[in-house]
């Protein structure tokens, strides 16, 4: 569970395993252990994790269906919440084509 997160928030961020390392500071030796050899992040990794991405410990590991969001800078629907949650489950094929009508739409 936490790998398929991980990598959606990669994907989201639009970064590699290596960029993320150089960015949190944490080994990329790590990160490697982590998404090749299934290995799973220790807690302080996992607050380090979740500081970079600005998210929840119980959303890395699969507790939380969503983000953390600070509800002082955005609230967010139901709705939209929903719809983020199975954006994040796309291929990146199916992604791209959500932007290009999403575009598209507000092209109108």
């Amino acid at each position: 569970m936490f790998i398929e997160i991980f990598n959606d928030l990669l994907a989201e961020k639009n970064i590699n395993r290596k960029q993320f390392a150089e960015q949190s500071g944490i080994p990329y030796t790590t990160v490697i252990g982590w998404t090749n050899l299934n290995r799973l992040p220790d807690y302080t990794a996992l607050i380090k994790i979740a500081d970079f991405f600005q998210c929840s410990i119980d959303y890395l590991v699969g507790r939380q269906k969503y983000y953390d969001y600070d509800s002082s800078v955005t609230t967010l629907s139901k709705q939209e919440q929903n719809l983020i949650f199975s954006y994040r489950k796309l291929s990146q094929k199916d992604k791209d084509i959500v932007q290009t009508i999403t575009i598209a739409l507000l092209k109108k």
